[in-house]
């Protein structure tokens, strides 16, 4: 360039450099698709700004439209020469519609580039109150809870009064029950419950969150493995600093004592143990897999220790989609499926530190779930629970009130607990019926909450016994001579039952009830009384085997009764209680038997005595004079019949006799018992049918006498029937008993 002068000839000269460069910005992609996007969340994606030019530029994104976000700094800012940027593109749909719009990037120079942008927009039939949860610092092994709801606002098809739900501009979404589905990872320390469920139109769904932080099994194994590993280290390195002492006492030995023998003793010990600990050294450790630790084990547990107190804190973030479709979940037939679309899709974003405890349950393998497993209902268990403090602070603990109707109690609350420090609680459980019980317990500090699942089951004892009825006779016996019988008790529950057999002939407020009035004086006839004629010796007349002990579930105990009489009578009884846990009586059992000193017997009759021994001492007799009045004097036996007249027909009137022959060792000339009934014609005359009338009987068997009347026609029904017949038995000895017919007629 040639630069003239005026009033100068000479021109000057100019050379001139100038390096010319481009103003483009260039924008990749050059195209975005953010796909669907519901009216619930933002999309977002990232491009790149670069400028190519060799000089820095300022730029700008101008004109945004309401539902696109740029960041940083709002879409400005400066680039420097040949500097590339990141941008995000934040995409939130406001309606359902597809979405075609262009971003504009203005350089300083006034310079326009554009960004095509497509969407659809997605409007789901259902919605979340909220779709980010933040929750608290939470402890290791303690919970948080966060509440939302999922929500059906969806009502009606007409979209000119309000916005309906539809993927576009598709067609709308049908109005009626729409199920959700929560989808939780696997092995996360998230639950949603509940996680499937249906709304109806304009309801909405109570949705539970809760976040329990845990270190994972596998993180404790693997941890157990290297715990393992750094003990052998440490105990080999120990062997050889005392296999390295052992060789400097060794030396220092040798060279100070000049002993010989002494000298030679230490050369002959020493080498054999230094060889002996060289090849201990070099046995390799061969640790186990981490699969192979068992989460019962020590090493489990002391891995697990370690890991909860050099825990330093972790957070996680977890995006859980909610997939919607039409229709009622408990409706679905089968494997049929809903109608469904993936672009429905709601996502619940949760945000979740957690941090270290600072207490921590080092009892029950250091689980926070306290089993009290299956206890009988009435009946009381207390656990332990050991808890340490293992921050650096000392804390002030309080607790959470159980249900004071409930069936668990906190024994003993602790106040303050040191660093370092143990404290144990104790807990009691005593169900009040059968059902399972489970609350909890927080214990709680300033810095976190220790929450414990207390679980119990209250089981109702229930055993089923091979004694049919409420009574065991053990029929009737010879005076001074036992008989036994054995009855089974089945344990029907899941639990162990403890038992005891309690007599009532031994109890210790028998001699109380003895100073009442007999019943037969004080109240109506009927055998009341739990214990009847006793032995004179003072011994039991019943005695059972075993008396207590543990039953357990399903399985059977059997039990002997042996029944010893001393003397002669028709009256022995007792009452056999079983009692389970010293508290519940879980079957009643009456004893009864009679003694004879004969080996026959009658049963049958009215009763025509109480069932009371007199305690008055009669003289002695010699035995011809007991045999004597025993073969004169008959016994009486008072048959009652009663007929049943209808209006057109009667029931006969039917009453048994029994002849019985006791099985004995004693009067063996004698084999069984011949009966014979005298008088059989008037009987028959008067209406009575007696089958059979004489016959024998053997030993340890008994036969029944049929005695049945029907009114002979000249009747009166005004006066009882009365007839008296003679029975008589022969057997070590002979017996006669009088035995009193008295029949009338009963009109129904």
């Amino acid at each position: 360039m040639t630069i003239t002068v005026a009033d100068k000839t000479k021109p000057v000269e100019f050379i001139v450099h100038a390096i010319v460069t481009t103003s483009d910005l260039e924008i990749s992609p050059a195209e975005v698709n953010f796909g669907y996007c519901t009216i619930c969340e933002a999309v977002q994606t990232t491009i790149t700004l670069t400028n190519k030019s060799i000089l820095p530029q300022e730029f700008g994104f101008v004109g945004l439209p309401e539902f696109v976000e740029i960041q940083p700094s709002d879409g400005f800012g400066m680039l420097l020469p040949l500097e590339s940027l990141k941008l995000d593109i934040i995409f939130k749909a406001n309606k359902a519609k597809e979405y075609s719009f262009e971003l504009t990037c203005k350089s300083e120079i006034n310079r326009q580039f554009k960004l095509s942008c497509k969407a659809v927009g997605v409007h789901p039939p259902l919605e979340l109150s909220h779709s980010l949860v933040k929750f608290a610092a939470t402890a290791l092994n303690d919970v948080s809870t966060a509440t939302l709801y999922v929500v059906n606002s969806h009502v009606s098809l007409n979209r000119f009064t309000h916005a309906v739900p539809r993927i576009g501009n598709g067609e709308t979404a049908p109005v009626g029950p729409t199920s959700f589905e929560f989808l939780v990872p696997e092995e996360s320390p998230v639950t949603i419950m509940p996680s499937v469920g249906t709304v109806l139109p304009g309801k909405k769904c109570l949705i539970q969150v809760y976040f329990r932080p845990v270190l994972s099994e596998q993180l404790i194994r693997e941890e157990a493995v290297q715990m393992l590993c750094r003990a052998d280290t440490q105990r080999t390195m120990l062997k050889k600093i005392r296999e390295s002492d052992m060789q400097k006492r060794k030396d220092e030995t040798l060279s100070g004592k000049k002993d010989g023998k002494k000298s030679s003793f230490a050369i002959f010990r020493q080498p054999s143990r230094v060889r002996g600990s060289k090849h201990g050294a070099n046995s390799a450790f061969e640790p186990p897999k981490p699969e192979e630790i068992k989460t019962n084990s020590e090493e489990y547990i002391a891995a697990q220790y370690s890991l909860i107190r050099n825990f330093t804190g972790k957070f996680e973030r977890y995006i859980i989609p909610c997939f919607v479709a039409s229709g009622d979940i408990d409706e679905k037939k089968g494997s049929e499926n809903l109608k469904y679309s993936p672009h429905n899709t709601l996502y619940l974003e949760l945000h979740c530190p957690a941090v270290a405890p600072s207490v921590v349950v080092t009892s029950n393998n250091g689980k926070n779930i306290i089993n009290f497993g299956e206890v009988a209902v009435g009946h009381r268990l207390i656990k332990q629970i050991t808890v340490q403090n293992i921050s650096q602070e000392q804390l002030a603990l309080g607790f959470s009130i159980l249900n004071p109707n409930g069936p668990f109690l906190l024994v003993s609350p602790v106040g303050t607990v040191e660093p370092g420090e143990n404290q144990f609680l104790f807990i009691s459980f005593c169900p009040n019926e059968s059902k399972v019980f489970f609350e909890t317990l927080d214990i709680r500090s300033i810095k976190a909450t220790l929450t414990l699942s207390i679980v119990g089951q209250g089981v109702a004892p229930s055993i089923a016994c091979s004694v049919d009825g409420e009574v065991l006779n053990m029929g009737y016996v010879i005076a001074k001579e036992k008989v036994s019988s054995t009855f089974k008790i089945q344990n029907t529950s899941t639990l162990p039952l403890q038992y005891s057999i309690k007599l009532a002939s031994l109890s210790l407020t028998r001699e109380q009830e003895q100073q009442r009035l007999p019943f037969f004086i004080t109240s109506s006839p009927g055998r009341t009384d739990s214990v009847g004629t006793q032995n004179y010796s003072g011994l039991s007349v019943f005695s059972v085997f075993p008396v207590e002990g543990v039953i357990e579930p399903g399985k059977y105990q059997d039990f002997t009764v042996t029944f010893s009489p001393d003397h002669e009578s028709l009256y022995y009884c007792d009452c056999l209680k079983v009692v389970l846990f010293g508290k519940e009586i879980a079957r009643v059992i009456w004893l009864k038997g009679a003694a004879r000193n004969h080996m026959m017997f009658v049963e049958g009759g009215d009763p025509l005595d109480v069932p009371i021994e007199s305690l008055a001492v009669t003289s002695p007799m010699s035995e011809d004079a007991v045999k004597g009045e025993q073969e004169e004097s008959a016994k009486s036996i008072l048959l009652s019949l009663e007929y049943i007249q209808a209006e057109t027909s009667g029931t006969p009137a039917v009453r048994e006799l029994k002849i019985g022959a006791i099985r004995t060792a004693q009067f063996v000339s004698k084999k069984n018992v011949e009966f014979s009934l005298d008088n059989l014609p008037l009987l028959q005359q008067k209406g009575f049918t007696i089958e059979p009338v004489k016959g024998t009987v053997d030993r340890g068997q008994i036969k029944s006498i049929s005695v049945s009347w029907v009114p002979p026609a000249d009747f009166d029904p005004d006066h009882p029937l009365m007839v008296a017949a003679i029975l008589t038995l022969k057997g070590d000895i002979k017996e006669s008993y009088k035995v009193l017919f008295i029949a009338r007629v009963v009109s129904t």
